[in-house]
């Protein structure tokens, strides 16, 4: 029997995922004594908190529902429409190794929103680019915030290249056509077309182009301080506040790239300490409760909040849900 490579890399993220799982909660003092903090942990959150990164979680989705309707340029999705659709997307992206979400979501878009597939590939591409980009300008203000001196300089420059690179994505896209197709023989020649007209910003287009990508830094603002108050849960009240930002940076990043295992154990708390240590902090963010424990609890209230999400979201869509004919 022949096994793909889509599924043997796929198997291979879910062993690392697993690997890097065993591992970090074996630092934290063994598997069975991290577990046992984190079940203590979960079941002392503190209500009020955890509403809050509730209501933040909630609100980053809705950001980037209308995003989807500004983005779908000639076709727009309804907003009724792209909040269900989204809402299964973040959802199926906690759950599936290696960004699977991503297709799936092209899928949806074209049963419900009526956007063909290479439509919806484009946009969806164009929309990781805008979060791209607006992850790189909130990082770079956070460490700019808290930092001085040559770090503060060279974040500044981070943000502003990340600005740059949002608009500035056109002209390249042209300019880089040529020795592609050249390269590629012009087989892809049809879905660089797509992405190419997702890309282009014409007159008719600058308003909504801005607003969507007004919209993506809107939706990773209030992404990165639900990680504030989903810590302050856990009776954890860092301070710098920064440093938390900075932190929750590099763990979506690390939920955004295609290298995470199932339900982004272990790849998500490797990130989460990761951006910690990029900022100085190892060991306890509070008495007996380290680093990886808190990353791990974190994870599972935010993912918790994603899969009741996406479930009401499912219901609502073969409720309530219209299929359209895919353009």
């Amino acid at each position: 029997m022949r096994v793909s490579g889509g599924a043997i890399r796929t198997g291979l993220a879910v062993a690392a995922g697993a690997a890097l799982t065993l591992c970090l909660l074996g630092r934290g003092g063994g598997v069975g004594e991290s577990a046992a903090v984190i079940r203590s942990t979960l079941s002392d959150a503190r209500p009020a908190p955890l509403g809050m990164a509730l209501l933040l979680f909630f609100l980053s989705q809705v950001f980037r529902a209308w995003r989807w309707k500004l983005l779908s340029w000639d076709h727009p999705i309804a907003f009724g429409t792209a909040l269900p659709l989204n809402a299964v997307h973040v959802g199926l992206g906690h759950l599936l190794p290696l960004r699977l979400a991503d297709p799936l979501l092209v899928g949806l878009f074209r049963r419900y929103g009526g956007l063909s597939l290479g439509r919806g590939a484009a946009t969806v591409l164009l929309s990781k680019f805008l979060d791209m980009a607006a992850m790189g300008i909130l990082a770079a203000c956070a460490v700019a915030a808290g930092l001085s001196g040559s770090f503060a300089a060279a974040a500044a420059m981070v943000g502003v290249g990340s600005l740059a690179a949002v608009f500035l994505l056109p002209t390249a896209m042209g300019v880089l056509r040529k020795p592609l197709m050249a390269v590629s023989g012009g087989r892809f020649s049809r879905g660089y077309d797509n992405i190419e007209q997702a890309v282009r910003v014409g007159a008719g287009r600058r308003g909504r182009f801005s607003g969507a990508f007004g919209l993506s830094l809107g939706a990773w603002t209030l992404k990165l301080f639900m990680f504030v108050f989903l810590l302050r849960a856990l009776g954890v009240e860092f301070r710098p506040v920064w440093k938390v930002l900075v932190a929750g940076a590099v763990t979506d990043a690390t939920l955004a790239m295609p290298v995470h295992g199932l339900m982004g154990m272990g790849t998500l708390e490797a990130g989460w300490t990761a951006g910690f240590a990029a900022v100085g902090v190892t060991g306890e963010l509070a008495p007996g409760l380290g680093v990886v424990q808190a990353g791990f609890s974190m994870h599972l209230l935010w993912m918790t909040f994603a899969v009741i999400f996406m479930a009401a979201a499912w219901l609502y869509l073969l409720l309530f849900g219209r299929k359209a004919h895919g353009r």
